[in-house]
């Protein structure tokens, strides 16, 4: 990484707070745990706000039931779970708990004593501890608020966590809500490694829950879908929020950071080997997540605990038309094309070539090209549009003039993903010769600008939150070596005054997304190309 890219990152949290927290995304600013603590300290809710918030009279106020299971939980750690939720500045909720060791007469001591100074706390008690789906589906039977919220015994959620899931509900009609968070000592002392994820993002939750904390959803809706299935066990939060953003209306994400996990030896998340079985019941979260949605597809563990890869099956292999609009004197070598011929299949493979001056047909080691004129000012766009419109094929790969290299099956992982129905245009991940990322796709801050992800960053390194090195969905994607269906394109209005290749870039990604298609950013499609553009 360059020299001082920390640094910049801690200036634009300090400058654009929360609202511009998405830019971690990029995986560039790997803040430092002491930055993040000084930064946590100085931008939490403060008293005076909360005092506000206390007083706040909302059109619609929900009651939020919060669903904890607790087994043998240690005395400090519940304490801070209960006063987490009885410090809220919204006070209109509804806290139940699942005991699954009642003979615990000190944790039993300590539940009876806040429920009998507390109405708003009840307690279930599960003798035969059940698991934890099954005992947190009993705190869910007792639950009778409008929302639901999702927490751990150990944990603890910020005192204005609720206000803000409130006020979310209520300007934007939410039924399902997820938020920032982070990670606390065990003690609670000190704030670290902070989770700051992007607005709802499915083929990133095919990959990893990055939704976890802090999830509420309607009552009703989790009531419909039968509440948590105890065959997911270790992965029943993934598995459930899978289930209720298939059938929710508007899905939110709060840009605050309300939920503050605690960190231990044995949790999953410090010490990924004490719980394997919780990533085989999240392979198989996702691949039964993948049958409701009608996608044949394999699901693969990567070497990160946690992490997984979505490999696509393709009923079959549909021809392919490849695009290139030659750069002046460039070109693609023969040997980029026959690679891509026969990896795929040569009777599959159509290439074209916008030369600008020169069409007719030509033969390169057996393989079938067509060359057609471009416009007369050979102008890019107008020269790709030349080369789509003439494609005989449905499914085209806009290959820049200047790729030096592809990876093995390189056409089949692109195509495998833009045959999938929600899917407007699929990138890979493309790369300069000195193996750093030249562009991974675009993602829409806060503020409004497009910024290009993990743009800069060496090919070994994985990113903020391994996102890097995972399949997700991005707001735009780059023209070069993007892979698109002709009927969409046909769709695309590229407007009269764009001149810079990023506006273009953009403005045709936008339209794909109005559309209510994908564009997807697939990692294992990977390419190299010479230079800019």
């Amino acid at each position: 990484m360059k020299k001082g890219l920390i640094r910049k990152g801690f200036k634009f949290y300090k400058k654009y707070g929360l609202r511009g927290g998405i830019a971690t995304l990029t995986g560039k600013w790997q803040i430092k745990d002491s930055d993040y603590a000084v930064w946590y300290e100085k931008n939490k809710v403060t008293m005076e706000e909360l005092k506000t918030q206390r007083d706040t009279i909302f059109d619609y106020m929900p009651e939020i039931s919060i669903l904890v299971p607790v087994y043998n939980t240690p005395d400090e750690f519940l304490h801070d779970m209960i006063h987490s939720v009885q410090n809220q500045s919204y006070q209109k909720w509804q806290l139940c708990i699942a005991n699954a060791n009642p003979e615990n007469e000190e944790v039993s001591g300590i539940l009876q004593f806040y429920m009998n100074a507390d109405d708003r706390i009840q307690v279930v008690d599960v003798p035969e501890n059940l698991g934890i789906a099954q005992n947190t589906n009993k705190a869910l039977d007792i639950a009778k608020g409008d929302y639901i919220g999702l927490l751990d015994h150990d944990d603890r959620i910020a005192p204005n966590a609720l206000f803000e899931i409130v006020k979310a509900i209520n300007e934007k009609k939410a039924d399902v809500l997820y938020t920032y968070e982070d990670k606390i000592t065990m003690h609670g002392e000190e704030h670290f490694q902070p989770n700051f994820k992007p607005d709802f993002n499915l083929d990133l939750l095919r990959s990893n829950n990055y939704i976890c904390h802090f999830f509420v959803a309607k009552a009703s809706l989790i009531k419909q879908i039968g509440g948590f299935r105890e065959e997911y066990n270790g992965a029943q939060d993934h598995d459930l929020i899978f289930r209720c953003t298939e059938k929710a209306e508007k899905i939110v994400k709060i840009s605050k950071v309300l939920y503050h996990w605690r960190m231990h030896k044995q949790s999953t998340a410090e010490n990924p080997e004490s719980k394997k079985y919780a990533f085989i019941a999240g392979k198989k979260a996702i691949e039964d997540h993948l049958k409701r949605f009608g996608e044949k597809a394999e699901v693969n563990m990567t070497e990160y605990p946690g992490f997984f890869r979505v490999k696509y099956e393709m009923e079959h292999k549909p021809e392919i038309t490849v695009v290139i609009v030659k750069d002046k004197k460039k070109m693609v070598s023969k040997e980029i094309l026959i690679k891509l011929a026969d990896d795929y299949g040569r009777e599959l493979v159509e290439f074209v070539i916008v030369d600008g001056t020169y069409s007719g047909d030509i033969r390169v080691d057996g393989l079938s090209i067509r060359t057609i004129p471009g416009e007369k000012d050979n102008d890019y766009i107008d020269m790709l549009n030349c080369g789509i419109n003439s494609a005989r094929n449905e499914y085209i790969l806009l290959l820049s003039a200047d790729t030096k290299e592809v990876a093995n099956h390189y056409l089949r992982e692109l195509v495998s993903n833009a045959m999938r129905k929600d899917v407007g245009a699929v990138g890979g991940k493309i790369y300069f010769p000195n193996k750093t990322i030249k562009n991974a796709g675009f993602v829409k801050q806060e503020d409004g600008i497009m910024q290009e992800v993990f743009k800069g960053l060496p090919k070994t390194c994985i990113g903020y939150m391994n996102r890097q090195s995972l399949q997700q969905d991005m707001d735009a994607l780059t023209l070069e070596n993007m892979m698109i269906k002709k009927n969409i394109w046909s769709k695309v209005k590229e407007k009269e005054d764009i001149s810079k290749d990023l506006e273009i870039d953009v403005e045709i990604s936008t339209q794909i997304r109005e559309n209510a298609l994908l564009l997807v950013y697939d990692p294992w499609a990977e390419s190299v190309v010479r230079k800019e553009r």
